[in-house]
């Protein structure tokens, strides 16, 4: 199987539903859609102005690997993805959204190779765009072609699944808030089952449930793909310490406070540096970005030198294998089962 094209076709597939979903200009037809308001709705300029940090985002592209994982767990349940198609907004519009939020709270100052959306149109515009990509999947769910009962198992996926992620990004913000606070190995990985996982595991559930496949089985591939999305972020964080992430900078987390897995191992192994570190990564978050390599570089080197984020990278790939392995085990397409232990696979290599 030719894994790269195979991809890529469910990839357009995906960019094209996206489209879609969240029109480059909505016209009165789609807002009386989403709001259900058959009276006159005023300017269409103005609905438009304020889509514009929505659009924004989501434009400048993605990895969207949640929304192919959401249409292969169509495929391993037995049906065509074009079954689940129109479905793909659902994860991906919440994830986007998460994102516009979380620079805000994180001080971000970059995304997917662009200013962070909230530095274009503003904190309130982004926070209210970033609020809408929460609720417009309510509206693409409701009028999903399928019986009431399968879409009421898809509105409690969604549901689960967004208070799963908030969770997650509590903990992510009180953490790098507190310089006190150091959470073990294990709690940081709950953390990213919650703030990353979650969206995954709902796109293997929802794929899972729109293919026909049973609760079970929405839930066995779930808790591998909530797995994938665990192993995803370590190594997130390992690039963001090494080569940088795409469209963002190299060690920008260290700017924005985060303690992630390589941080914790270091700190395991190294208590005597916790005020160094703390001070380092506080004179980093003054400074900014743009001018605090100096301290962006010395806290990497000690990552580097005690092994930390080795350990983290290898810790992701242990991860990475066993998801892999759990995918072999619950395929029932075994093409798609092929195609996402790719996808697994790659993202272990690609860091």
């Amino acid at each position: 199987m030719d894994y790269e094209y195979q991809y890529s076709i469910r990839l357009d597939k995906v960019e094209a539903e996206l489209k879609k979903a969240l029109p480059s200009s909505a016209d009165g037809k789609w807002i009386r859609k989403v709001s259900g308001e058959d009276s006159p709705l005023g300017r269409l300029e103005d609905y438009n102005a304020f889509l514009q940090p929505a659009r924004e985002l989501i434009n400048r592209g993605g990895k969207r690997w949640r929304p192919v994982v959401m249409l292969l767990s169509c495929e391993i349940a037995g049906s065509d993805n074009d079954t689940v198609l129109p479905l793909v907004p659902v994860v991906e519009f919440p994830h986007n959204g998460s994102l516009i939020v979380d620079d805000i709270e994180d001080g971000a100052e970059w995304r997917r190779g662009g200013k962070a959306v909230h530095l274009i149109y503003g904190d309130d515009l982004a926070i209210n765009a970033g609020n809408l990509l929460y609720f417009l999947p309510t509206y693409i769910v409701d009028r999903y072609n399928a019986p009431d009962s399968l879409k009421l198992k898809i509105h409690g996926y969604y549901s689960d699944n967004l208070r799963r992620l908030h969770l997650g990004q509590g903990l992510d913000i009180l953490w790098h808030r507190n310089a006190d606070l150091i959470p073990a190995p294990e709690e940081y990985e709950q953390m990213c089952r919650f703030k990353t996982g979650s969206l995954a595991r709902m796109a293997a559930q929802i794929g899972t449930a729109a293919g026909g496949g049973n609760r079970q089985a929405a839930e066995l591939l779930g808790r591998v793909c909530e797995d994938m999305g665990v192993g995803f972020q370590i190594m997130d964080d390992v690039m963001n310490l090494t080569r940088g992430n795409p469209g963002k900078g190299r060690g920008d987390d260290i700017v924005e406070g985060k303690k992630s897995l390589p941080v914790i191992y270091h700190l395991e192994e190294n208590a005597e540096n916790t005020a160094l570190l703390a001070g380092l990564f506080a004179s980093a978050g003054q400074k900014g970005f743009s001018k605090a390599s100096g301290e962006i570089e010395e806290v990497i080197s000690l990552l580097e030198n005690s092994g930390s984020i080795k350990k983290a990278r290898q810790r992701a790939e242990a991860i990475l294998q066993e998801a892999s392995m759990a995918v072999g085990d619950l395929s029932g397409d075994a093409d798609a089962g092929l195609l996402l232990q790719w996808m697994i696979q790659k993202f272990a290599q690609s860091y």
